[in-house]
Protein backbone atom coordinates (compact mmCIF):
# COMPACT_ATOMS: atom_id res chain seq x y z
CA UNK A 1 0.00 0.00 0.00
CA UNK A 2 2.46 2.44 0.82
CA UNK A 3 4.95 1.79 -2.63
CA UNK A 4 5.63 5.63 -2.99
CA UNK A 5 7.30 6.02 -6.29
CA UNK A 6 10.17 9.06 -6.40
CA UNK A 7 12.13 10.12 -9.31
CA UNK A 8 14.30 13.43 -9.84
CA UNK A 9 14.96 14.58 -14.08
CA UNK A 10 16.87 17.21 -15.19
CA UNK A 11 16.43 19.18 -18.27
CA UNK A 12 19.84 18.97 -19.67
CA UNK A 13 23.03 17.19 -18.18
CA UNK A 14 25.81 18.99 -20.82
CA UNK A 15 25.28 22.47 -19.20
CA UNK A 16 27.62 25.74 -19.71
CA UNK A 17 28.79 28.49 -16.70
CA UNK A 18 25.64 30.30 -16.33
CA UNK A 19 22.80 28.06 -17.85
CA UNK A 20 19.65 27.73 -15.80
CA UNK A 21 19.05 23.73 -15.12
CA UNK A 22 15.65 22.78 -14.07
CA UNK A 23 15.00 19.89 -12.40
CA UNK A 24 11.71 17.79 -11.87
CA UNK A 25 10.81 15.57 -8.86
CA UNK A 26 8.07 13.35 -9.55
CA UNK A 27 5.99 10.79 -6.74
CA UNK A 28 2.44 10.39 -6.28
CA UNK A 29 0.35 11.45 -3.13
CA UNK A 30 0.41 8.21 -0.79
CA UNK A 31 -2.57 6.20 1.12
CA UNK A 32 -2.18 7.16 4.54
CA UNK A 33 -5.19 4.96 5.73
CA UNK A 34 -4.31 3.80 9.31
CA UNK A 35 -2.27 6.62 9.94
CA UNK A 36 -2.69 9.15 12.26
CA UNK A 37 -0.03 11.11 11.12
CA UNK A 38 2.29 10.88 7.88
CA UNK A 39 5.53 12.48 6.94
CA UNK A 40 6.11 13.40 3.42
CA UNK A 41 9.11 15.16 3.05
CA UNK A 42 11.73 16.20 0.54
CA UNK A 43 15.37 16.99 0.28
CA UNK A 44 17.36 18.59 -2.07
CA UNK A 45 20.98 19.98 -1.55
CA UNK A 46 22.69 21.58 -4.54
CA UNK A 47 26.33 20.88 -5.35
CA UNK A 48 28.77 23.62 -5.30
CA UNK A 49 28.48 24.19 -8.88
CA UNK A 50 25.11 24.92 -8.81
CA UNK A 51 23.44 27.86 -6.84
CA UNK A 52 19.83 27.17 -6.07
CA UNK A 53 17.16 29.49 -7.84
CA UNK A 54 14.40 29.49 -5.04
CA UNK A 55 11.73 28.98 -7.02
CA UNK A 56 10.20 25.55 -5.48
CA UNK A 57 6.63 24.59 -6.83
CA UNK A 58 4.36 21.70 -6.52
CA UNK A 59 1.71 20.41 -8.42
CA UNK A 60 -0.50 17.77 -7.90
CA UNK A 61 -2.07 16.21 -10.95
CA UNK A 62 -1.03 19.18 -12.95
CA UNK A 63 -2.62 22.18 -10.27
CA UNK A 64 -0.51 24.61 -8.35
CA UNK A 65 -0.56 23.21 -4.91
CA UNK A 66 -0.62 26.32 -1.97
CA UNK A 67 -2.11 24.82 0.30
CA UNK A 68 -0.56 22.21 2.92
CA UNK A 69 3.17 22.91 1.79
CA UNK A 70 6.26 24.10 4.10
CA UNK A 71 9.26 24.78 2.78
CA UNK A 72 11.84 25.42 4.74
CA UNK A 73 15.76 25.22 5.25
CA UNK A 74 16.02 27.79 2.37
CA UNK A 75 19.33 29.74 3.34
CA UNK A 76 20.29 33.48 2.80
CA UNK A 77 21.12 34.54 -0.88
CA UNK A 78 24.99 34.46 -0.17
CA UNK A 79 24.43 30.54 0.43
CA UNK A 80 21.95 29.32 -1.79
CA UNK A 81 22.36 25.41 -1.07
CA UNK A 82 19.11 23.83 -1.06
CA UNK A 83 15.81 23.00 0.45
CA UNK A 84 13.45 20.74 2.65
CA UNK A 85 9.75 20.15 1.48
CA UNK A 86 7.13 18.44 3.63
CA UNK A 87 3.68 17.86 1.59
CA UNK A 88 0.66 17.53 4.46
CA UNK A 89 -0.82 14.38 2.05
CA UNK A 90 -2.84 13.66 4.85
CA UNK A 91 -5.32 16.73 3.62
CA UNK A 92 -5.17 14.87 -0.10
CA UNK A 93 -6.78 11.75 0.36
CA UNK A 94 -9.40 12.33 -2.23
CA UNK A 95 -5.91 12.74 -4.87
CA UNK A 96 -4.78 8.98 -3.07
CA UNK A 97 -2.20 7.99 -6.54
CA UNK A 98 -2.02 11.34 -8.31
CA UNK A 99 0.91 12.53 -9.53
CA UNK A 100 2.80 14.94 -7.16
CA UNK A 101 5.19 16.69 -9.04
CA UNK A 102 7.92 19.79 -7.58
CA UNK A 103 9.99 21.93 -10.09
CA UNK A 104 12.77 24.18 -8.97
CA UNK A 105 16.00 25.25 -11.11
CA UNK A 106 19.50 25.84 -10.43
CA UNK A 107 21.86 28.37 -12.13
CA UNK A 108 25.51 26.83 -13.30
CA UNK A 109 28.65 28.22 -11.90
CA UNK A 110 31.82 28.26 -12.22
CA UNK A 111 32.68 25.70 -9.55
CA UNK A 112 31.16 23.09 -11.96
CA UNK A 113 33.75 23.47 -14.66
CA UNK A 114 35.30 20.24 -15.82
CA UNK A 115 33.83 18.42 -12.31
CA UNK A 116 30.55 16.19 -12.78
CA UNK A 117 28.24 17.68 -10.38
CA UNK A 118 26.20 15.12 -8.22
CA UNK A 119 22.76 16.45 -7.36
CA UNK A 120 21.39 14.49 -4.48
CA UNK A 121 17.87 14.34 -3.57
CA UNK A 122 15.68 12.23 -0.86
CA UNK A 123 11.84 11.68 -0.68
CA UNK A 124 11.57 10.40 3.24
CA UNK A 125 7.97 9.01 4.08
CA UNK A 126 5.88 7.17 7.38
CA UNK A 127 6.10 3.29 6.81
CA UNK A 128 4.26 2.07 9.69
CA UNK A 129 1.16 3.56 10.94
CA UNK A 130 2.07 2.44 14.80
CA UNK A 131 4.80 3.96 14.69
CA UNK A 132 5.26 7.69 13.64
CA UNK A 133 9.17 7.97 14.31
CA UNK A 134 9.75 4.85 11.67
CA UNK A 135 10.43 6.05 7.80
CA UNK A 136 11.75 5.27 4.12
CA UNK A 137 14.11 7.21 2.55
CA UNK A 138 14.57 7.07 -1.19
CA UNK A 139 17.54 8.95 -3.07
CA UNK A 140 17.78 9.57 -6.23
CA UNK A 141 20.00 11.57 -8.42
CA UNK A 142 21.26 13.87 -11.24
CA UNK A 143 24.69 14.24 -12.60
CA UNK A 144 25.65 17.64 -14.58
CA UNK A 145 29.06 18.84 -16.00
CA UNK A 146 30.41 21.50 -18.15
CA UNK A 147 33.80 21.23 -19.60
CA UNK A 148 36.73 24.04 -20.75
CA UNK A 149 38.90 23.68 -23.32
CA UNK A 150 42.80 24.32 -22.86
CA UNK A 151 45.28 25.60 -24.94
CA UNK A 152 49.18 24.70 -25.29
CA UNK A 153 51.02 27.18 -26.98
CA UNK A 154 54.61 26.21 -28.02
CA UNK A 155 57.30 26.79 -30.26
CA UNK A 156 56.82 24.55 -33.71
CA UNK A 157 59.48 21.08 -32.91
CA UNK A 158 60.40 22.51 -29.76
CA UNK A 159 57.08 22.06 -27.15
CA UNK A 160 59.43 22.77 -24.40
CA UNK A 161 59.27 26.68 -25.21
CA UNK A 162 55.65 27.39 -24.29
CA UNK A 163 54.64 31.05 -25.68
CA UNK A 164 53.16 33.97 -24.84
CA UNK A 165 50.98 36.56 -26.09
CA UNK A 166 49.20 34.73 -28.38
CA UNK A 167 45.61 35.67 -28.27
CA UNK A 168 42.39 33.08 -29.49
CA UNK A 169 38.93 33.73 -29.95
CA UNK A 170 36.54 30.42 -30.28
CA UNK A 171 33.29 29.52 -32.18
CA UNK A 172 30.72 27.53 -31.66
CA UNK A 173 29.26 24.84 -34.46
CA UNK A 174 26.69 27.75 -35.15
CA UNK A 175 29.70 30.37 -36.59
CA UNK A 176 28.94 31.79 -33.26
CA UNK A 177 31.35 33.67 -30.54
CA UNK A 178 32.40 32.59 -27.25
CA UNK A 179 31.32 35.38 -24.68
CA UNK A 180 32.49 35.15 -21.29
CA UNK A 181 31.20 37.99 -18.42
CA UNK A 182 33.23 36.98 -15.83
CA UNK A 183 31.08 39.40 -13.43
CA UNK A 184 27.75 37.48 -13.81
CA UNK A 185 29.71 33.98 -14.16
CA UNK A 186 27.99 33.58 -17.85
CA UNK A 187 28.41 31.92 -21.02
CA UNK A 188 26.88 33.53 -23.74
CA UNK A 189 27.34 33.80 -27.88
CA UNK A 190 27.41 36.59 -30.22
CA UNK A 191 27.18 36.75 -33.79
CA UNK A 192 30.24 38.99 -34.83
CA UNK A 193 33.85 38.57 -33.88
CA UNK A 194 34.15 42.46 -32.80
CA UNK A 195 32.33 40.98 -30.01
CA UNK A 196 33.81 37.61 -28.62
CA UNK A 197 35.79 37.27 -25.70
CA UNK A 198 39.86 37.37 -26.81
CA UNK A 199 41.97 35.24 -24.53
CA UNK A 200 45.82 35.22 -24.46
CA UNK A 201 48.05 32.70 -23.34
CA UNK A 202 50.43 33.10 -20.45
CA UNK A 203 53.82 32.55 -19.99
CA UNK A 204 53.44 29.10 -19.49
CA UNK A 205 51.55 29.01 -23.04
CA UNK A 206 48.19 28.33 -21.38
CA UNK A 207 44.86 30.02 -21.56
CA UNK A 208 41.50 28.28 -21.41
CA UNK A 209 38.11 28.85 -23.04
CA UNK A 210 35.52 27.68 -19.62
CA UNK A 211 31.66 26.78 -19.18
CA UNK A 212 30.93 24.47 -22.53
CA UNK A 213 28.84 22.17 -23.45
CA UNK A 214 29.18 18.97 -25.51
CA UNK A 215 29.66 19.93 -29.24
CA UNK A 216 32.36 20.65 -31.86
CA UNK A 217 34.14 24.00 -31.40
CA UNK A 218 36.30 26.09 -33.77
CA UNK A 219 39.05 27.27 -32.61
CA UNK A 220 40.80 31.09 -34.29
CA UNK A 221 44.00 32.83 -33.04
CA UNK A 222 43.87 36.13 -34.21
CA UNK A 223 47.20 36.88 -32.61
CA UNK A 224 50.94 35.61 -32.98
CA UNK A 225 53.35 35.61 -30.07
CA UNK A 226 55.72 38.35 -31.24
CA UNK A 227 58.62 36.87 -33.43
CA UNK A 228 55.96 34.08 -35.05
CA UNK A 229 53.86 33.27 -37.71
CA UNK A 230 50.00 33.70 -37.42
CA UNK A 231 47.83 30.60 -37.59
CA UNK A 232 46.54 30.63 -40.73
CA UNK A 233 43.93 27.54 -40.69
CA UNK A 234 41.49 27.62 -37.54
CA UNK A 235 41.57 24.19 -35.35
CA UNK A 236 38.59 22.10 -34.71
CA UNK A 237 38.17 20.66 -31.27
CA UNK A 238 35.27 18.43 -29.60
CA UNK A 239 34.49 18.23 -26.50
CA UNK A 240 32.21 15.15 -25.06
CA UNK A 241 31.92 15.31 -21.60
CA UNK A 242 29.70 12.26 -22.14
CA UNK A 243 32.99 10.26 -22.45
CA UNK A 244 34.20 12.10 -19.25
CA UNK A 245 36.33 14.29 -20.97
CA UNK A 246 35.39 17.39 -19.33
CA UNK A 247 39.12 18.78 -20.02
CA UNK A 248 40.20 19.08 -23.80
CA UNK A 249 43.69 20.12 -24.51
CA UNK A 250 44.24 21.96 -28.11
CA UNK A 251 47.82 21.98 -28.86
CA UNK A 252 49.05 24.65 -31.19
CA UNK A 253 52.35 25.38 -32.54
CA UNK A 254 53.77 28.54 -34.01
CA UNK A 255 56.47 28.87 -36.60
CA UNK A 256 59.41 31.67 -36.36
CA UNK A 257 60.13 34.07 -39.16
CA UNK A 258 58.68 36.34 -41.14
CA UNK A 259 55.86 36.27 -43.72
CA UNK A 260 55.59 37.57 -47.29
CA UNK A 261 51.86 39.55 -47.16
CA UNK A 262 49.64 36.77 -48.99
CA UNK A 263 48.91 37.12 -52.09
CA UNK A 264 45.97 39.10 -53.44
CA UNK A 265 47.52 42.27 -51.93
CA UNK A 266 50.60 44.18 -53.08
CA UNK A 267 52.72 42.61 -51.23
CA UNK A 268 54.30 39.72 -53.27
CA UNK A 269 52.79 41.30 -56.47
CA UNK A 270 55.77 43.83 -56.46
CA UNK A 271 58.01 41.63 -55.68
CA UNK A 272 56.55 39.47 -58.76
CA UNK A 273 56.99 42.86 -61.23
CA UNK A 274 60.65 43.84 -60.13
CA UNK A 275 61.61 40.26 -61.23
CA UNK A 276 60.46 40.67 -64.22
CA UNK A 277 61.59 43.40 -65.45
CA UNK A 278 65.10 42.81 -64.27
CA UNK A 279 64.83 39.76 -66.72
CA UNK A 280 63.45 41.53 -69.41
CA UNK A 281 65.05 45.13 -69.27
CA UNK A 282 68.56 43.31 -69.79
CA UNK A 283 66.68 41.08 -73.07
CA UNK A 284 65.92 44.28 -74.79
CA UNK A 285 69.25 45.86 -74.44
CA UNK A 286 70.70 42.50 -75.93
CA UNK A 287 68.33 42.85 -78.73
CA UNK A 288 68.65 46.82 -79.46
CA UNK A 289 72.93 46.08 -80.02
CA UNK A 290 72.27 43.58 -82.10
CA UNK A 291 70.09 45.51 -84.37
CA UNK A 292 72.26 48.28 -84.80
CA UNK A 293 75.47 45.77 -85.44
CA UNK A 294 73.11 44.50 -88.34
CA UNK A 295 72.01 47.98 -89.57
CA UNK A 296 75.89 49.30 -89.56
Amino acid sequence: KNDVPFEKTADDISVEVGQTVHFVLEGKVPDTTGFDTYTYEIADTMSAGLTFSKDVQVYIDGTLLEDYVTLSNTPAEDAATGFVLAIDVMQLQDLTGKQIKVTYSAVVNEDAVSVIQQNDAELKYSNDPTDSSKFTTIPDEVKLYTAKIIIDKFETENEEKKLAGAQFVLMNGSSEFYVYNADTEKVSWAAAQKDATVITTDENGSAAFIGLQDGTYTLKEIKAPAGYNLLTDTIDITVAGSDTKLTVTAEVANNTGSRLPSTGGMGTTVFYILGIAMMIVPAIYIIIRKQRRINT
